[in-house]
């Protein structure tokens, strides 16, 4: 019987497809080898060249393109500001330790870890302003995107990371970044079997006895990006249990282990690291978005200097300069939906799941705003004591003055009314309006220059320059604060 025209092109068209999935496979990450060359993604291993006594780290929440046109404001906002430690004015953008971002916040933090001044040129025309909503449509309506729905090797999310690498990534691999140095660059994602934040640097990648100097940047945002249900995991093998890799213990895993405070976080982060190296040889780590576990990317900063900055052997030297420790939360969410109350019921179930994701959100980041104002404490209090003459209880005593410094970074700093309530009105998503992201874009600016703890930070600094204040400043930025910051 003879085939009709259009069945023997929809079976070419299948085959043309089928053979194409085959040929698909996303890139695994590697096990540990003894021979890595380069140095190895970690914040005490990568090359620096900002200034040892100022030491600053930006956190990147989540909430799609509007958080990441925020942050980008913020981080032009910073560009602004010129310090000088005695080598001549530098924007402060050159004085960024560390940069972690999670979903949304991700694309900025990693593109800036990335690409450096060169981002300011490009980012908003060529990213920013990018249709990404256009890209998820083809994934799914297109046939010659189906890859994902027929190959196990291949998933929605590794279609997406294929994206990302295209518009800003270029194939580059964190080990890449240590060659750069810093900002040292923590994406943060979520474990689905151990709800937990996991950050992609070398120090969690001992965990699973793996080599992130081969892992495209562009997979990593992809995991942080990896909204449940719309887009698949993205999926890491464990090689704890692989004979030929060779596995790197962390020094503090025992230490922390024995800690006999059961509610200590030092104790939870070892038994953490354990539940991965403990892990048999066909295992996996299943990653998606990171704003289920932390919508903040501060959680995934405090892992990240928990062991590096108690460790006594940490850059003892570098750390004996540090004078001001900064920490900023740069918080470009949506606020909540206040209008919920002037309605007799609900009757929209996307409502409904907006108003519980993002209560839980809410509630559980002001909890993690309340412990990294801790952490930022705790670290400049440890900075000041190390190598430090020891008291009469055994402790050692502060030998030096290291100031603490935590900001939080949102449209709260901008004074209220109409401007600030259409801002507070634009959707999360990956595609907004471009109007949406010139006003996004300038009110980050605009905060990080009003916020009050930011004016402080700015006051303490040698040689600052600053640009004039902002009109959108709310009332909180007190007159005080400005005349020193000014000073």
């Amino acid at each position: 019987m003879r085939m009709s025209r259009p069945s023997a092109i929809v079976l070419a068209l299948a085959a043309v497809i089928l053979s194409a999935c085959t040929s698909l496979r996303a890139q695994q990450n590697l096990p540990l080898k003894p021979a890595t060359e380069g140095p190895a993604y970690r914040i005490t291993t990568i090359p620096d060249e900002t200034s040892p006594e100022l030491f600053v780290a930006l956190a990147f929440s989540g909430g799609g393109k509007r958080s990441s046109a925020f942050g980008y404001g913020v981080l032009t906002g910073l560009r602004e500001i010129t310090v000088n430690y005695g080598s001549g004015p530098r924007p402060l953008t050159a004085e960024i330790d560390v940069v972690t971002g999670v979903s949304g916040g991700s694309f900025t933090a990693s593109a800036f870890a990335l690409q450096r001044d060169a981002l300011f040129d490009t980012y908003v025309d060529g990213f920013l302003k990018f249709d990404l909503n256009a890209e998820i449509f083809g994934i799914y309506l297109l046939p010659w995107h189906w890859d994902w729905a027929l190959n196990p090797n291949w998933g929605s999310n590794d279609e997406m990371a294929r994206v990302y690498d295209d518009l800003l990534f270029k194939g580059k691999t964190f080990g890449d970044l240590a060659r750069l140095g810093r900002p040292f660059l923590g994406v943060q994602a979520t474990d689905f079997a151990n709800e937990t934040p996991f950050i992609f640097s070398q120090d969690t990648f001992d965990w699973i006895c793996s080599d992130i100097s081969s892992m495209p940047i562009a997979r990593a945002v992809a995991a942080s990006n990896g909204f449940p249900i719309l887009f698949s995991p993205i999926s890491l093998r464990n090689h704890a249990g692989n004979p030929d890799a060779t596995c790197r213990r962390p020094h503090w895993v025992d230490e922390y282990a024995d800690i006999e405070d059961e509610l200590s976080r030092r104790r939870h982060l070892a038994q953490l690291a354990q539940n991965y190296m403990t892990q048999r040889e066909s295992s996996y780590v299943h990653l998606l978005d990171g704003g289920v576990s932390d919508n903040l990317a501060l959680r995934g900063l405090v892992q990240l200097m928990a062991p590096a900055t108690e460790n006594a052997s940490a850059e003892p030297e570098r750390l004996k300069r540090v004078r001001h420790v900064l920490i900023v939360s740069v918080d470009g969410q949506a606020e909540p939906d206040r209008k919920l109350s002037e309605v007799p019921y609900l009757d929209s179930i996307f409502r409904i799941l907006g108003a519980v994701t993002s209560t839980a959100i809410d509630r559980y980041g002001f909890e993690t705003l309340i412990h990294a104002r801790e952490m930022t404490d705790r670290l400049a209090s440890g900075i000041a004591r190390r190598d430090c003459p020891m008291g009469s209880n055994g402790e050692p005593l502060p030998c030096r003055s290291v100031t603490p410094h935590f900001a939080h970074v949102s449209l709260r700093d901008l004074a209220d009314g109409e401007a600030r309530a259409r801002l507070a009105a634009i959707p999360t998503g990956l595609t907004i309006s471009d109007p949406d992201v010139d006003a996004l874009v300038a009110a980050g600016r605009d905060a990080v220059l009003c916020d009050s703890e930011m004016r402080t930070f700015f006051a303490s600094q040698p040689g600052i320059v600053l640009p004039p204040l902002p009109a959108t400043c709310r009332a909180k930025t007190t007159s005080a604060s400005i005349r020193a910051a000014r000073k």
